[in-house]
């Protein structure tokens, strides 16, 4: 018997950094992957393998062995040994032992939420081999744990849609809320190519706006003002005014030093070739940003996008959240 649980990456429309402070963020569930499958094993071990990159280690009585990839196989598999750890600790079956094999279409630090979609899927795989069913609350809290862990001051937001799906609005300490759409539209998505660590950016931001009370409180209010702006254009699908409220939301974030040369050239160029707004997503320092066009421009501003120096595609906003089976 196998389970198997594919979870959907996210990108922040307005509001990411400042949501730490608990101003509101209004962000999506995308088109794009993690794939765990899981199954017992006799041995007691946890095997977890990956296969981009491929690499894999095993955790007997917390000693970790790497059996393929070197210490990226480390870095990048060893949390997922700490997810599976804690869902099994959860039920009381923490002696088992688990063959985990994840298959991701997210790239790793760019701003995507591919550790939260990993450590989703994964939960929600071995959930679903215990139990026979999908738990989405017990999925999104041990998830959160996972990103403790790797981010160092989670937002919560990663986790959140990559559990539940679609659209929400996210403020700290406050019940996240589903955004009804009219309609979906796709995403423009341009990568820098530069992985950085959001939990050092973050501490970074923290460390900045501390020393700066007058320039944190205005870009606290502006950014709370822009997310509310940006939710009503969501819910009309009014891409246009979406993409005008983007590019403020993107001046705010080099106003706290974490868009780079790189995320701005690919925002200009998005810019220019027409798009109605484009932005950084994450924590900056790196990693994407996301444009929105209308339909007849879309295929320019991904060529504008490459012609900067970025790799660019589309993706849909994904309605639904984590969906597992199991399979025989």
């Amino acid at each position: 018997m196998k389970s198997v649980a594919v979870a959907p990456a996210k990108v922040i429309l307005t509001g990411e950094h400042f949501v730490v402070y608990g101003t509101a963020a209004i962000v999506t569930a995308v088109g794009i992957h993690s794939k765990a499958t899981v199954s017992w094993r006799r041995d007691g071990a946890i095997v977890i393998r990956s296969s981009l990159p491929k690499c894999a280690i095993s955790i007997n009585e917390r000693q970790c062995e790497i059996l393929h990839g070197g210490q990226q196989a480390r870095t990048l598999l060893e949390p997922i040994s700490l997810v599976a750890q804690a869902t099994l600790k959860e039920s009381g079956d923490q002696h088992r032992g688990l063959n985990v094999q994840i298959e991701s279409n997210i790239p790793v630090g760019v701003g995507l939420g591919s550790s939260a979609a990993v450590a989703v899927s994964t939960i929600s795989a071995i959930v679903r081999l215990l139990s026979g069913k999908l738990d989405r609350k017990l999925t999104r809290r041990l998830a959160f744990e996972s990103e403790r862990h790797v981010h160092k001051i989670p937002s919560g937001i990663d986790q959140t849609v990559s559990t539940y799906g679609g659209v929400i609005v996210y403020q700290r300490e406050k019940p996240f809320k589903h955004v009804v759409l009219r309609r979906t539209f796709p995403i423009i998505i341009g990568d820098t190519g530069i992985r950085r660590s959001t939990g050092d950016i973050v501490s970074r931001v923290k460390a900045f706006l501390a020393e700066r009370d007058t320039l944190m409180k205005r870009v606290m209010k502006s950014a709370n003002l822009i997310s509310r702006r940006a939710l009503v254009a969501v819910q009309q699908a009014d891409r246009k005014r979406l993409g005008e409220l983007m590019n403020l939301n993107h001046e705010l974030l080099r106003q706290i030093e974490v868009s780079t040369k790189e995320l701005d050239q690919l925002v200009s160029a998005a810019r220019e070739a027409g798009a109605f707004g484009a932005k950084l997503t994450g924590a900056g320092g790196g990693g994407c940003m996301i444009a929105l066009a209308s339909p007849d421009n879309t295929t320019r501003v991904l060529e504008a996008i490459r012609e900067a120096g970025g790799n660019s595609y589309l993706a849909n906003i994904e309605r639904r959240g984590v969906k597992s089976w199991l399979l025989d």
